[in-house]
């Protein structure tokens, strides 16, 4: 007998049964399944068997441990330029025919190490058993692991090294911090206008209250000159107008509300002796209008532009807000920390 057709609840069983039958050395043929059982048809003929160890072999791709026990490395013929053509040839062809397939050339392998230096260059290689111990108690992969680069840490931790402080956690986020904060309360108070921009929902209106509280706490004479004014910069109404309306009357500041760039810098020059805090609509955000005029009058005005940013906001989403501004160079505001 060379095929035996079984049919079971699961195919261990009928692999059992058919190793049963026709011996170890059966290959299956077939596996189907038919109305919810396993049918498994098998041979134990030496062509079917040949045929299978020779489809095996062939599929089957040198590993790791191969590349330095199965084969020698051959180099490539290197061949005598005084030597005739013709028994070049002839040599050429001879060591093709024997060639055996599985052999790898000093190219191949090269090029497997260019793979494995390319795989290497970003890892950490420890011994198993310091992984426990040093892994959890470093600092340094700690911080790789949570995704900062080795460039940043380090230097990072070489200012830490100068001021003499431990290299934790904690330090490294404070100096970390005082390279990315910008000394805006300076800013703020020497600013005439301050435009506050950003995408729908990241926070402007509240933003914007903030600054004037913070303007207010800094000069309390302020507030009893009526030398500051909240404004919302919008093409239409919107609930964030009965917001920051709000917020002025908490403050007891005055609201404006304007919806075109004319009436906005009629309004500027106008009140050009008080502090205009400009809670812009995403809606002019978009307008190229909009940006040249923020370009042309940054000076002039004495403005300062913060792009309210959410801190929750992806990595993808943040490069886009910025690129929109790129040019005008605005101060980020991180909101809803």
């Amino acid at each position: 007998m060379t095929l035996h057709k079984v049919i079971s609840e699961d195919s261990m069983s009928a692999m059992d049964e058919i190793s049963k039958v026709l011996g170890n050395e059966a290959v299956i043929l077939s596996t189907k399944k038919n109305n919810g059982k396993i049918e498994i048809i098998g041979s134990n003929d030496i062509k079917d068997v040949l045929k299978s160890k020779k489809n095996k072999h062939s599929k089957t791709n040198l590993n790791f441990q191969d590349l330095f026990i199965k084969q020698p490395l051959k180099n490539k013929p290197n061949l005598d330029p005084h030597k005739k053509k013709d028994e070049l040839k002839d040599n050429v062809q001879l060591d093709e025919k024997n060639d055996n397939k599985d052999e790898i050339t000093i190219d191949a392998f090269n090029n497997f190490k260019k793979e494995i230096n390319n795989l290497l260059e970003n890892m950490i290689i420890t011994d198993s058993s310091t992984v426990s111990n040093s892994y959890d108690k470093s600092n340094f992969l700690k911080l790789i692991k949570k995704g900062y680069s080795r460039n940043v840490i380090h230097n990072i931790f070489t200012n830490l090294e100068n001021l003499e402080k431990a290299k934790n956690e904690i330090n490294f986020y404070t100096q970390l911090s005082s390279k990315l904060i910008f000394p805006n309360k300076e800013k703020l108070n020497d600013s005439s206008v301050i435009f506050v921009t950003g995408l729908s929902g990241v926070g402007k209106t509240t933003l914007s209250a903030k600054i004037a509280s913070f303007l207010l706490d800094k000069n309390t004479t302020v507030n009893q000159l009526k030398n500051i004014s909240l404004i919302n910069f919008s093409p239409k109404s919107s609930n964030k107008v009965s917001d920051l309306i709000n917020y002025g009357r908490l403050l007891n500041i005055n609201v404006h509300s304007l919806s075109n760039l004319d009436d906005l810098n009629k309004f500027i020059i106008a009140n050009k002796n008080r502090k205009l805090i400009i809670d812009v609509s995403k809606d002019f955000l978009m307008q190229k209008s909009f940006i040249d005029f923020i370009n042309q009058n940054m000076v002039y005005f004495n403005s300062l532009l913060m792009l309210a940013i959410q801190s929750g906001a992806n990595k993808k989403s943040v490069a886009s807000q910025m690129l929109m501004f790129e040019k005008l160079n605005p101060v980020i505001a991180l909101t809803k920390l």
